[in-house]
């Protein structure tokens, strides 16, 4: 999820009381148990700034690559309360440790797994990705009661445990009304494609009721948006390969094997860029508006193989985006 979103979890959790065994003589300060709990929460995003020349491969590969893996929850939580200990020699190191190791995996990991984008938990182990398409990457909905509890807790601090836990509970609500949510749509997706291979729903943007579904009918995908107690409405449809298989020597590009390996519903297309050059377009219907790619990567790769360019395509500005989600 955004940054926001993970810091507010980390004050939500740093709201919890700790066992006095790990505070003895509750000598640790809120303000330390909220810096170790919001860094753990922080921290695992730090690796969207390791530098590349790639932006496809910093995007798919080195962000949330082993830094969000399971093996990566202690040592980063570590970090994290080393870091607080600097700022509040006083507080218990062991306090700071515990704050830092729950926020780790509740307020960064978890809520990473439960968007469509996925993320590598069992690095170096398996490569896969995990998603669970509960909520969009960036989800006002389940963000802004936690804006909520914390903003009254600047003006009431003294209510600051009991708001970040009503504010947490609405939104934990939240997403449980979304796992159902998804399970009835896909169900009524699937009756309206009977012959599909496979049915998925994700959420779409600034939706509550209404999501988006991908049918696989073959090399064919069906798309377009499903709300609660309606039909489906199939926006359009769209051939996996309309130019035909792709280049055993392009699709051995690192580039172009992480887009493949990333993408579920993949739409690839090839055309030449230059004598020398083509231009490989890989889109995800996940990410759909009105039956039209919103993410596509662009992968310019010439006949030796190498990558010249690669960058995200996102169907245009956010303005244009919004304009085009309020027409439809």
């Amino acid at each position: 999820m955004d940054t926001l979103t993970h810091g507010l979890l980390g004050v939500a959790l740093a709201a919890l009381p700790l066992p006095r065994r790990l505070d003895p003589g509750g000598v640790t300060p809120l303000r330390a148990a909220l810096l170790s709990s919001v860094l753990g929460a922080e921290l695992p995003d730090l690796d969207y700034l390791l530098p590349s020349d790639d932006a496809v491969l910093q995007t798919l590969s080195a962000h949330r690559g082993y830094s969000h893996s399971l093996l990566a929850v202690p040592v980063v939580a570590a970090v994290a309360a080393v870091v607080s200990k600097l700022f509040f020699r006083r507080a218990a190191f062991a306090a700071l440790y515990a704050r830092s190791l729950i926020a780790v995996p509740l307020a960064h990991l978890l809520p990473d797994l439960w968007t469509g984008w996925g993320t590598r938990l069992l690095l170096p182990f398996s490569d896969r990705r995990w998603a669970l398409d509960w909520t969009m990457v960036i989800d006002p909905w389940f963000t802004a009661p936690l804006a909520l509890a914390a903003a009254w807790s600047l003006l009431r601090r003294e209510q600051l445990r009991r708001a970040m836990a009503i504010g947490a509970g609405v939104a934990a609500l939240y997403v449980l009304l979304r796992v159902g949510a998804s399970a009835q749509l896909a169900r009524e997706v699937s009756g309206a494609y009977p012959e599909a291979s496979s049915v998925h729903v994700f959420p779409a943007m600034l939706g509550v009721t209404r999501w988006r579904y991908v049918a696989q009918l073959g090399r064919v995908y069906a798309v377009g948006s499903v709300s609660l107690g309606a039909e489906p409405i199939e926006a359009a449809r769209h051939e996996a390969l309309p130019n035909g298989p792709l280049p055993e020597r392009l699709e051995q590009a690192r580039t172009v094997r992480e887009a493949l390996a990333w993408a579920r519903f993949p739409v690839v297309s090839v055309a030449p860029l230059d004598p020398s050059t083509e231009r490989i377009r890989i889109a995800d219907l996940r990410y759909h508006l009105n039956g039209s790619p919103t993410l596509t990567f662009v992968i310019d790769v010439d006949r030796a193989g190498a990558v010249r360019r690669a960058r995200l395509d996102r169907g245009g500005s956010a303005a244009e985006l919004l304009r085009r989600l309020r027409k439809s």
